[in-house]
């Protein structure tokens, strides 16, 4: 496969809802979508873009000229190439490797569509026509929480997503309303690294009597420490969505999360998600893909992977985020508590090309 071209396309739309976590907001919808263009072939990725999309857009210009004109080579040949040109600088984490997520990304789908394939095929000989989906999620700065489960229950979901990280007490009313509403849903807690060490143990105190599936970033990514000291009580504890490549192993290895949640578009791309998925797999370990905010095309690429290998559920937002609902037109839609697995060849969906166009900041 040959690398004819690679471009990069900001989107930023002003978010009409207030989404308040514990840590951070979310003013816009923000994204950097990646066109690659391979043996005359068009696909697309996303590179995840928290602060700056211009900063991403010049990294996915610049690493993509490490690939442009190359080939013929396979993408886990193509990753390789662009990985080394990181690690020369040093650039292991952060908007780089969100760079190099989007392009490998990218160059799936063309791969994909080359051969005529889905990408989760690429991975396993037996996928799954079905994953599980929850609905992420649910913000007290949006309103009612009550509306809030009723809609993820009328699209389909098998729980939800909680934003919380606003102080044990607050938090735990938030997660015991949403869990009275919903007896049977998988329930997530959400605090986007809010607590230190000792109030996160304090907080798997009080909501292990709720019945939680997990309790995700409870402390700041990198405070491993912290994650260390969360063991035995009572939640199990999910991560992953800010580590990037090579920052799952230790975690895995020493037992300190039991949830794997990376991020597609973010921890280096669909072959790092799915190395994790096999590793978590194989461990014993829960698997979750982290979709939150980002488009439509990490939820499509999530699904190819949850596909290949065992995941308790993706992340899939059924509320408004026009990334989602309007960049392509053929992703699946949740029916009791699933969702099928796009099946045409790449990622499975296709992209709005006049979509782009207009919503387009550069």
């Amino acid at each position: 496969m040959k690398v004819d071209s690679i471009d990069a396309y900001p989107i930023r739309i002003k978010a009409k809802e207030r989404l308040q976590s514990g840590t951070f907001s979310y003013s816009f919808y923000q994204t950097v979508l990646v066109k690659a263009v391979c043996d005359g072939t068009e696909g697309w990725g996303e590179a995840m873009t928290r602060f700056e999309p211009a900063a991403t857009v010049a990294m996915v210009r610049s690493l993509g000229g490490v690939v442009k004109g190359t080939g013929p080579g396979a993408v886990p040949d193509l990753w390789t190439k662009m990985w080394k040109e990181l690690r020369i600088r040093g650039h292991t984490r952060g908007v780089g490797v969100e760079a190099l997520s989007g392009i490998e990304m990218a160059l799936y789908d063309c791969y994909g569509k080359l051969e005529g394939e889905r990408v989760g095929a690429f991975f396993a000989k037996n996928t799954a026509e079905r994953v599980n989906v929850f609905a992420g999620s649910l913000f007290k700065s949006r309103g009612r929480i009550l509306p809030q489960v009723e809609v993820a229950k009328s699209n389909g979901m098998l729980g939800a997503k909680v934003k919380i990280g606003f102080g044990v007490e607050k938090d735990f009313q938030t997660l015991a309303e949403v869990r009275k509403m919903w007896p049977d849903g998988l329930i997530v807690a959400d605090a986007n690294g809010a607590y230190d060490g000792r109030t996160a143990a304090r907080a798997c105190r009080a909501f292990s009597r709720l019945g939680l599936a997990w309790f995700e970033e409870p402390v700041l990514s990198d405070d491993l420490a912290g994650y260390s000291m969360l063991r035995g009580l009572g939640v199990k504890i999910g991560a992953g969505e800010s580590w990037f490549v090579d920052d799952f192993e230790m975690p895995m290895a020493e037992g300190i999360v039991q949830v794997l949640e990376p991020s597609v578009s973010r921890c280096g791309g669909i072959g790092v998600e799915m190395k994790v998925a096999r590793q978590a797999f194989e461990r014993g370990l829960g698997f979750s893909p982290m979709t939150g905010m980002n488009s439509a095309l990490s939820v499509a690429a999530s699904l190819q992977v949850a596909s290949a290998f065992p995941s308790i559920a993706v992340e899939f937002n059924p509320f408004p985020n026009p990334l989602q609902t309007e960049l392509v037109e053929d992703l699946p839609e949740p029916v009791g508590g699933s969702v099928r697995v796009p099946t045409g060849p790449g990622l499975g969906v296709a992209v709005d090309d006049r979509y782009v166009k207009a919503h387009c900041s550069n």
